[in-house]
Formats: C-alpha cells, structure tokens, sequence
C-alpha cells in the first residue's frame, strides 16, 4: 500500500475565507481551521434494495422475486439468505440506524455507466447523449464541471479509490483518454479501474493515477487500504474521498479471503461467498470511518452510501437481491434502479430516521456543496435538489415533483442469460407521488402501477386511470424535450419512445424465444 502526499489546494492557498490551515511537523494540518464537512462516498455495485440489511424489515420473504428462487435458488433457503445478509453488514447497518435511511431513493440509470455519469453531474446524464453504457463509456463531455471540480475549486483535496467506468478507455488495459482522466476531472489522487469490472485478485487494469500497477491483495480490502491512507495524509484538510467499490459486481467466482468466509457457515458455498464478498464492504467502510475517528475529524463527516443500480438475475448474486421489486439490472421494473441508500453525519442530523421522500443520485453533491457552503456550477443545468432540510428536519417538502429515466429494457442481466445488450430496445419511466408508468418498446404498452402499494408492479392500473397516464406521458414528452437525443445508440432501437411521432416506423419486433436467441447467435458468428 502506497501513502499519498498531494498538495492541498487549500494549504496552497493558505489563507481561506475561514481562516489558514495550520501546518504541523512533517507538513500535516493538526488543526481545523476550516470547518467545511468532509465527504466520504461510498458506492457499492450491483447491489439490490433487498440486499441491504436495513431494507429487509420492510418486506416478506414471500415479496421475493419467485422465478429467481424457482431457478436458482437450490442449496439455500430464503430465509438463510435474509440471516447472512443481516450478518454481512453490522457496521452499516449501525451507521445507517445513526443516520437517515432513504426508502425510496433512485439512481438515474439501470446500469453502471450513465448512473455513475448521473451521480457526478447531479444531472440527467441524457442532457449530453448519454443513455446506455458504451454512450457513458465514450466519457462525460469535457466542458460539463464535474462534482468533484467544483469541490477542487473551492479548496477540497479529492481522492477516488474504486471503478471509474466514465474516463473512455482508451486501449486494451483501460486507461483513461486524455481529458477523461479522474485526474482531469477534479481528483487529485486516483487508484482504480476505468471499466465495467474487474477480477478481484491480480487485476490488469489498475492504475495509481496514470500509471498502471499491480494491487497487492484482494481489491476490496487494496481500495479501503488507499482510502485510508489518503485520509491519514491529509488529516486537517477538506477532501472527499469517492470510494466506488466494485463489489458487488462479478466475477464472484474466485473465493473472498478466508477471514470473510470464515464468518458464513451455509451449507451454500455460493451463500457462503456472496456474504463474505458484502463483508468486505461492510469491514472497509467502518475501516474509514475509524480512520475519520482515529484523527479527530469522524464529528465533521457525512458519509453518503448508496448503490449504482440494482442487483443481477444471476445466480452467483443471492437473494435478498432486489427484495419485493421486479426486475434485475438493466430493466425497466424498480428493481433496476431502486437502490438502497441512507446518510450519515454524526450528530449533526436526528438519528434513526426513516425518508421516504422520493429522491435521486443527482441530489448527493447538491446536498454536499450545501453543508460546505459552495455553489452549485454556473453555465450548466443541475437537476439535483439538496436534501439537507430533510436531513435537518426543518423541512419535509417533497424534494422532486416527478423524476423521468430512459434506458434499455434488456435481459442481459436478468435471470436467462440472454445476451442482448446489443440490440435490447428501449423503455421510459417516469414516477410521481405513488405512480410509475413505464412503456415498453418491445411490447408497445404503457404501464402504470401504484408503487407504494404494490412495489412488484403486478396490478397495471392503466386502464383504471386514464387520465393519470395522460398527464404522466406528458411528463415524459416535456422531459425527452430537453435532452440531447442518444450519442450512439443505434435510432431503431430508441425512438419509438416518441408515441406522440406517428411518421416513425414501428420498432423491430425481437424473437426472444430459444430459437430466435439461436439465430441471434449464428448471425454474431458470421
């Protein structure tokens, strides 16, 4: 593990509006002067609401997804799975029941790429072309201010240790294109992966900032390993620190270090590992946070967790997964971007709160350039809302009139192993209050479900409140108005999103059966 010394903006500065940062022996700040919070951002991967232990009192185990067990689910039971969640997460568990747990909170994409891109913008990633993952692959278009520059300019020294997956790799090992770069975009340290994902043992792709190394242990413990020694360099300074775990992401095949395992005793080895996988999580993140305790500064903290979309349909990924929600990863049901998420600073909130305002990934930075007293950037849209009098108390205002997505609605992450990222066609929805309504362009159907009464989304009230999808399309038409139509994802498999354009031919109409996936194959060969 390599200790960081980068040079704070602020200690480069001296002088700040709150007063200089005091120099101790040796070049680091001991005291602190400058009272703005730090930030600490965990974003674990492909992890469902279910799965999150604090989530599991609010559904049955009968609320779990059922084909998923009737498929999958042979050497464990459902309520096994529910006890080893609960055992993986005693640390988070214990900060989210000090802090505010969000019931109903989204990120703006079903998979990795363009919810990141969402999260670091605080906007609709869909502004600047980006709906699918190649699009957000390519890179956030360079004049768009990143979160983390806006935190630069004011003075935070900024760490991120983890996926990146937004910095348009630009060769086989992953490396960031000139201008992409965490580096370029208002990081001043990075260790990590430009990718989807990556092994969890001897990666090829890591880099300590632009050059590339070997990590010397499994990944999730070698990220919280750079976290806090990034936190001990710069004690008595302003940082963020981004810790994008790749876990839960696959492959989970490759066993987690035995002083994980050893904690699960399931007669189901995958039961058993999936587990220790969400362990390691749960271990690094108090790991920080003692760091934050250990030099004084855990008081002035927020600690934001939350999840970059929801759980796989495979096999390797264990129940809770996505709890009472329908849908994987990479679909248009909740369970592909209803994720778990809570906050946390100190005694600075009401502890032990439960939210159920209806908020979003975009809201996070907007909250904490709120507690830090800096603007929000000039010149560019932000669709976030801060959520600090939520957090406070002092307001219980919803944060949001209606949120919109547009993504795929594919079966490459579902149950099936359907490869179809490549030509999945294309889905929108869009809540308020209690209501989604979802359309399909596969099926050439609008949905609408009261997802608070029935979060699987089984009961289609479409027919029952016309007037409700009415005004609800109209949401998504005045929304779709707005945004930069897709960089690169190919018109025929998007536009027909546009109901309200009857000059546009109809979508083509895919053969999911095995024998079309079979055809689908031969083609690929060819």
């Amino acid at each position: 593990m390599k200790t960081y010394n980068v040079v704070s903006p602020v200690l480069a500065a001296g002088a700040m509006c709150c007063g200089p940062v005091m120099a101790a022996e040796g070049g680091v700040s001991a005291a602190r002067a400058d009272s703005r919070p730090n930030m600490v951002l965990v974003l674990i991967d492909d992890t469902g609401w279910g799965t999150f232990a604090p989530n599991i009192v609010d559904f049955s185990l009968s609320q779990m997804n059922q084909d998923f067990i009737q498929l999958h689910v042979k050497d464990y039971t459902p309520e096994e799975a529910v006890e080893a969640a609960r055992k993986a997460m005693p640390n988070l568990s214990q900060l989210c029941a000090e802090g505010v747990r969000f019931r109903n909170a989204y990120v703006t994409a079903n998979v990795s790429s363009p919810s990141r891109a969402g999260l670091l913008t605080s906007s609709y990633q869909q502004r600047y072309g980006l709906y699918v993952n190649q699009e957000s692959e390519a890179g956030i278009p360079t004049n768009i201010k990143l979160m983390p520059q806006v935190l630069k300019e004011a003075g935070y020294v900024n760490g991120i240790f983890g996926k990146y997956h937004n910095g348009c790799s630009s060769d086989e090992t992953k490396s960031c294109a000139p201008g992409h770069h965490p580096l370029d975009r208002g990081f001043d340290v990075f260790y990590g992966f430009n990718n989807a994902g990556t092994e969890y043992y001897d990666s090829e792709i890591i880099y300590r900032n632009r050059t590339r190394v070997k990590p010397e242990k499994y990944l999730t413990d070698q990220f919280t390993d750079e976290a806090v020694a990034f936190i001990e360099e710069h004690k008595g300074v302003p940082k963020l620190v981004y810790v994008p775990y790749n876990a839960l992401h696959g492959p989970l095949g490759a066993p987690a270090p035995e002083k994980y395992r050893q904690r699960f005793h399931y007669a189901s080895p995958t039961l058993n590992n999936y587990a220790a996988y969400t362990a390691a999580v749960d271990d690094g993140v108090a790991r920080i946070m003692d760091k934050m305790r250990e030099i004084g500064e855990a008081d002035n903290t927020i600690l934001v967790f939350l999840a970059d979309n929801g759980a796989p349909g495979g096999a390797a990924a264990t129940l809770p997964k996505n709890g009472p929600f329908s849908g994987f990863k990479g679909q248009s049901w909740q369970g592909g971007y209803h994720i778990p998420m809570f906050i946390w600073f100190g005694k600075n909130i009401a502890p032990g709160r439960v939210c159920d305002q209806v908020v979003s990934s975009m809201d996070i930075f907007p909250t904490l350039l709120d507690y830090a007293g800096i603007p929000l950037p000039e010149g560019q849209v932000v669709d976030g809302r801060s959520l600090r009098g939520l957090l406070d108390g002092t307001s219980d205002a919803p944060v949001h009139d209606h949120l919109v997505w547009m993504f795929q609605h594919a079966e490459n992450w579902g149950m099936n192993k359907i490869h179809d990222q490549q030509f999945a066609q294309g889905a929108f929805a869009v809540r308020q209050g209690d209501f989604v309504l979802r359309y399909v362009i596969q099926e050439n159907r609008f949905y609408l479900h009261n997802v608070t009464e029935d979060p699987a989304e089984k009961t289609d009230l479409a027919a029952q409140y016309p007037e409700k999808v009415e005004q609800m399309k109209g949401l998504f038409k005045a929304w779709f108005a707005q945004m930069k139509k897709p960089n690169e994802w190919k018109p025929e498999l998007w536009q027909n999103v546009q109901f309200w354009d009857t000059s546009l031919p109809s979508a083509p109409k895919i053969d999911y059966s095995t024998q079309g996936m079979e055809k689908v194959k031969k083609n690929k060969k060819k």
